[in-house]
C-alpha cells in the first residue's frame, strides 16, 4: 500500500510510529528478522464481549497504513463483522494462518456470519475452482459475504463494488454446502437495490446510463464513466430514495426526452421514489418541469446534490442537500432542498403549476404550527420563506415570482427582503426581525450569506441594506441596474448581471494538496494486496462440491478499496467587491440624473492590440432587451441566412424552456443574433471585428445585430469559475498594469477552464484569465464540432487588471483580471487568496486530452478606459 497514506484527508489523523495498534495482536518491531508477515488489527467498539468490531489484516511492514483509518468510518455489526484484507504479497506467507485463525475465532464467539473485505473473493477462478469466500465458508462451517471485484466505501459507511460481474452480482453470501445468494452492488442494501437489477443501462438517445453508488447517473454519450472519486461517487446512499445524478445539462441533445424515457423504463416500485440531483451545478428545475408534462406525473429535484455529511448531534452520518460548485465544493446546505414539478394542465389557457416544496431546512425557532411548506414567522409577525436561491423575508408568505423563481448559486446564500416602497419604518421591522434570525441559520448558511437589494430600490433603501450586511458580517449584492431591472420581469435561468462576483471557493484545509479532483477529499485504498487467495487451512480441508454463483474470474489479486469521496467544504466566503481599488477623484462633479455615474479617472494607459484589430473609440454597448424596431431590423438584415439558424435555436428553447420567457417569439430572434455569432467567422460579415468596427463608428448597420445579440445574451446562463482568452505573445502590453480597466468594444469569446475537456491554450501566447459576473455559457447554442466549453461576454463589459506575470521556465505569461459589476460605482479587488487561486487556474496545462484550443477565443484584449 506504498504511496497511499499521502491521499488521506489530515482531518482523518493517523496513528504515530510510536502509538501501538489496537487488538490481540499488535505488530512488533518495525523490522521483524523474519520479513513482512501478516498481523491482525481490531478496530471499532472492541471493548466488551458485546461490543461490535471490525479486523484488519495487514502487512508488519506498514504500522501507518490508510487503511486502519479508513475502516473507521465502515458500519460494523455485532453479528456479522467486517474482516479487512490489506497485505501485500510479501508478507502473505502466514495470511491463510491468521485469516483462519480469526474465523475460527469468531466462531467460537457464537458470531453468525463475517464479511469479508477483499476484492475479488466472490469470483470464481479461471480453472472452475469455487471462489475463496465459498472455500472458506465450507471449510470453517460459517458464512462469508464478499464482493467479486473491486469495492469502494461509499458516504455514511457503506460499501459499492464499482463493476459487478453481473447485474444481480457484486455481493454474495456463501454458506457451508449451498448456492451462493447475489446481495447487489451495494453493502447494506438499499430497499430499491433489487428492482433496480431489471433497469436497463448503456445508450439511452443521446445519453448513457450507468450505476453509481446513490442509484443512477445519466450523462452525455461519449463522456468517461465515473470513478471512484468523481463526484457520482460522492452522493449518499438514501435506503428508501432512489437518486438520478443528471449531468446532461450542457448537452445540446434533448436531456428532458432522454430523462422521461429512463424514468419511463423504471419499475413501478422505483418510479414513486426516484428524485433527480444536477450534476456540475447545473439548473435542473426547467429539465424536471418538461419531465413532468411528458410523463404526466410529479417529478421531485433536488436543489443540489445529496451528500452524506457528520451528524453534529453525533453518531451517524446524516444526508444533506449542499450547493457544490463547478469546481467541486460544497458550499451551502439548501433550505429549500427539494421541490416536486406537477404537470402542467391542458387548455388553451392553463398555466403550470409552482413547483411544491418538498423538503426544507428552517431553523426550529421560526417553525409556526399552521405554517405553509418551507415557510415560518418571525417575532413580530413577518415571514421567512425559503427559496431555491436562499430566502426572502416579507410582511407576507409569498414571495414575488422572481425571487421564488431564481435558481441557487453556490457562490451565495441570497437573501432577499421585500421591497417597502420607502417606508423606513416597515424596513427596520424586517431587518430587525432577519437579524434575529440569523444566529439560528446553519453555521455554512450564514458563512455564504449575501443580502441582495430589491428590483428598483431606493438610495435610502440600498444604504440601509448596505449597512446592514456590514453590521451583520453578511455580503451585499449591489442593486440592479435599470436595464437589469427590465430584464427580470422575463423569468431567465440565470441571476441579474449586477450580483457582484462570485468569489473563488477557498480550499479547505482539511484537503491535502495531493488529493484527487474534486469533489473528492481522499481516494483511500484498503483492500486486498495479497500475491494470492489464502489458502483454506490444513486442518479443514474445502469441499469440492460443484455450486453455480458469481461468473469466473481471474484469482483475487491486490484490489483497492477506495473511498467514494466527501466534496469539500469551503470553510469561509470572500467577501464581495464593494470598496475602491483605483484611484478616484474626491470631488467628482455631480452626473445628470437619467445618465449612468461616472467613473472614477483611470490612468491614461493603452493596451497594445493585434495587428488584425480595427482602430476603436469608446462606444455605448447595447444594454437590456432589443425592441420591436431591433428585432424587425435585425431579421431584415441577416434575411439570407436566416433559415439555417432558426433550427438549432428552436431545438435550444425546446430543451431549455427557460429561455423562451413570456414572448417567446421575442426570444427566438435575440437567440438566432447569438447562434448567428457563434458560428460566424471573427473576421466576417457578423463576427467580432465587424460588431467592433461597427461600435467604433458609432453604431451603424450592426446596431440592430449587435441590441439583438446583447438582448439574446442575457437569457442565457451565467456562468461561474476562470475564463482564459490566449493573446498572441510572446510579452505583455507594457501598458497591463495592476489598476487598469479593460473594456470590451464586440463580444469577448473565452474559454471555461474548469468545463470537463476544455482546451489548452496554444503555447506561447499570454494568457488572460477572469474572474467573471456576468459571462454567459453558450453551449447550448455552440456550433458543431465545438467542445462546449466556450463562453461570452457582452459588448460593453469592463474588466480591473489585478496583477501580470511574465514568462518563466516554470509558468506562461499570464494576465490576471477581475469583471467590474455593471453599474458598480465602487469596485474593490479580490482577495490575495482569490488572485493566488486565479494565478494557479492560470498557470494549469490541459493535458494530452485537452481539446483543441478554439481561434474565436484567440486575439487581442479590450483597450484601455
Amino acid at each position: 500500500m506504498s504511496g497511499l497514506t499521502s491521499r488521506l484527508p489530515r482531518w482523518r489523523g493517523r496513528r504515530s510510529a510510536a502509538e501501538p495498534a489496537t487488538g490481540p495482536a499488535a505488530p512488533g518491531p518495525a523490522r521483524d528478522p523474519r520479513g513482512p508477515r501478516t498481523v491482525l488489527d481490531e478496530f471499532g467498539a472492541a471493548s466488551g464481549p458485546g461490543g461490535a468490531s471490525g479486523f484488519l489484516l495487514r502487512s508488519s511492514a506498514d504500522r501507518r497504513t490508510s487503511v486502519r483509518e479508513l475502516a473507521r468510518s465502515l458500519r460494523v455489526e455485532r453479528e456479522r463483522p467486517v474482516v479487512i484484507v490489506d497485505v501485500t504479497p510479501d508478507a502473505a506467507g502466514n495470511l491463510g494462518e491468521e485469516l483462519g485463525g480469526l474465523l475460527a475465532r469468531l466462531r467460537d464467539e457464537h458470531r453468525s456470519a463475517a464479511r469479508l473485505v477483499m476484492s475479488g473473493a466472490a469470483a470464481r477462478k479461471p480453472d472452475g475452482q469455487l471462489p475463496l469466500a465459498q472455500r472458506l465458508a465450507d471449510a470453517w462451517d460459517f458464512e462469508i459475504e464478499a464482493p467479486d471485484a473491486a469495492a469502494v466505501l461509499v458516504p455514511g459507511g457503506g460499501l459499492y463494488v464499482t463493476e459487478p460481474a453481473s447485474p444481480a452480482g457484486g455481493w454474495w453470501r456463501f454458506a457451508p454446502g449451498a448456492e451462493p445468494v447475489a446481495l447487489g452492488a451495494r453493502i447494506p442494501a438499499p430497499r430499491w437495490q433489487r428492482a433496480l437489477a431489471r433497469v436497463p443501462l448503456g445508450e439511452l438517445g443521446d445519453h448513457t446510463v450507468r450505476q453509481i453508488p446513490a442509484g443512477l447517473l445519466l450523462h452525455p454519450t461519449g463522456a468517461a464513466a465515473p470513478r471512484p472519486g468523481d463526484l457520482a461517487f460522492a452522493l449518499a446512499v438514501h435506503p428508501d430514495r432512489l437518486t438520478v445524478l443528471v449531468n446532461g445539462a450542457d448537452s445540446r441533445n434533448d436531456l428532458a426526452e432522454d430523462l422521461a424515457t429512463l424514468l419511463a423504463r423504471l419499475p413501478a416500485e422505483l418510479r414513486d421514489r426516484v428524485r433527480l440531483a444536477p450534476g456540475a451545478g447545473h439548473d435542473l428545475l426547467p429539465v424536471a418541469q418538461r419531465v413532468a408534462d411528458l410523463l404526466g406525473t410529479e417529478v421531485e429535484v433536488c436543489t443540489g446534490l445529496p451528500l452524506s455529511v457528520p451528524n453534529p448531534s453525533g453518531g451517524t452520518h446524516q444526508e444533506q442537500v449542499r450547493l457544490v460548485s463547478a469546481e467541486g465544493e460544497s458550499t451551502w446546505p439548501a433550505l429549500l432542498a427539494a421541490v416536486s414539478c406537477a404537470p402542467a394542465e391542458t387548455g388553451a389557457e392553463a398555466e403550470t403549476a409552482a413547483p411544491r416544496p418538498v423538503q426544507w431546512l428552517l431553523p426550529d425557532a421560526v417553525a409556526g404550527p399552521d405554517s405553509e411548506p418551507a415557510v415560518g414567522r418571525l417575532p413580530g409577525g413577518s415571514y421567512v420563506v425559503a427559496v431555491r436561491a436562499g430566502l426572502w423575508v416579507g410582511a407576507t408568505p409569498d414571495p414575488p415570482a422572481a425571487v421564488r423563481d431564481r435558481p441557487a448559486e453556490a457562490r451565495a446564500v441570497r437573501i432577499e427582503v421585500a421591497d417597502t416602497d420607502g417606508d423606513g419604518q416597515a424596513r427596520g421591522a424586517l431587518l430587525k426581525a432577519l437579524a434575529a434570525l440569523l444566529p439560528e441559520l446553519d453555521a455554512q448558511v450564514r458563512e455564504h450569506a449575501e443580502i441582495a437589494s430589491p428590483a428598483g430600490a431606493g438610495a435610502e433603501t440600498v444604504d440601509a441594506l448596505r449597512r446592514f450586511a456590514v453590521r451583520n458580517a453578511l455580503m451585499f449584492a449591489a442593486p440592479p441596474t435599470r436595464s437589469a431591472a427590465a430584464a427580470a420581469a422575463t423569468p431567465a435561468p440565470v441571476p441579474a448581471a449586477s450580483i457582484p462576483a462570485a468569489p473563488a471557493p477557498p480550499t479547505s484545509a482539511a484537503v491535502p494538496r495531493t488529493a484527487t479532483p474534486p469533489p473528492a477529499q481522499a481516494t483511500a485504498q484498503a483492500a486486498t494486496q495479497a500475491a494470492g487467495p489464502a489458502p483454506a487451512p490444513a486442518s479443514r480441508p474445502a469441499t469440492s462440491s460443484g455450486h453455480t454463483g458469481p461468473p469466473s474470474s481471474p484469482a483475487p489479486k491486490a484490489g483497492p478499496l477506495p473511498q467514494a469521496p466527501e466534496p469539500r467544504t469551503a470553510p469561509q466566503a470572500a467577501s464581495a467587491p464593494s470598496t475602491p481599488a483605483s484611484p478616484t477623484n474626491p470631488n467628482p462633479a455631480p452626473a445628470p440624473a437619467s445618465a449612468p455615474a461616472p467613473r472614477a479617472p483611470e490612468p491614461p494607459v493603452r493596451v497594445a492590440a493585434a495587428p488584425s484589430r480595427p482602430p476603436t473609440a469608446p462606444a455605448p454597448a447595447p444594454t437590456g432587451l432589443s425592441s420591436g424596431a431591433d428585432r424587425a431590423a435585425f431579421r431584415e438584415l441577416a434575411a439570407s441566412v436566416w433559415e439555417e439558424h432558426t433550427g438549432p435555436v428552436n431545438r435550444a428553447l425546446v430543451q431549455l424552456p427557460a429561455l423562451r420567457g413570456p414572448k417567446e417569439e421575442q426570444a427566438r430572434i435575440d437567440l438566432v443574433a447569438v447562434h448567428l455569432y457563434l458560428t460566424a467567422a471573427p473576421d466576417g460579415r457578423f463576427g467580432a471585428l465587424a460588431l467592433a468596427s461597427d461600435a467604433a463608428s458609432g453604431g451603424g448597420g450592426l446596431a440592430p445585430y449587435a441590441a439583438c445579440l446583447a438582448s439574446g445574451l442575457r437569457r442565457l446562463p451565467a456562468l461561474r469559475g476562470t475564463l482564459l482568452r490566449a493573446v498572441p505573445g510572446p510579452g505583455i502590453a507594457d501598458d497591463a498594469v495592476p489598476g487598469t480597466v479593460l473594456r470590451c468594444d464586440a463580444p469577448l469569446d473565452v474559454v471555461h477552464l474548469e468545463q470537463k475537456g476544455a482546451p489548452a491554450p496554444p503555447d506561447g501566447h499570454v494568457r488572460y484569465v477572469i474572474r467573471p459576473v456576468t459571462a454567459r455559457r453558450t453551449s447550448v447554442l455552440a456550433a458543431p464540432g465545438d467542445s462546449g466549453a466556450t463562453a461570452l461576454f457582452a459588448a460593453g463589459t469592463e474588466f480591473s487588471v489585478l496583477a501580470r506575470h511574465e514568462a518563466s521556465e516554470e509558468a506562461p505569461a499570464r494576465v490576471l483580471l477581475a469583471e467590474i459589476p455593471g453599474g458598480t460605482r465602487q469596485f474593490r479587488s479580490p482577495s490575495d487568496e482569490a488572485v493566488a487561486r486565479l494565478d494557479e487556474a492560470a498557470r494549469r496545462d490541459g493535458g494530452a486530452t485537452a481539446a483543441r484550443w478554439p481561434g474565436r477565443c484567440t486575439g487581442h484584449f479590450p483597450c484601455p478606459t
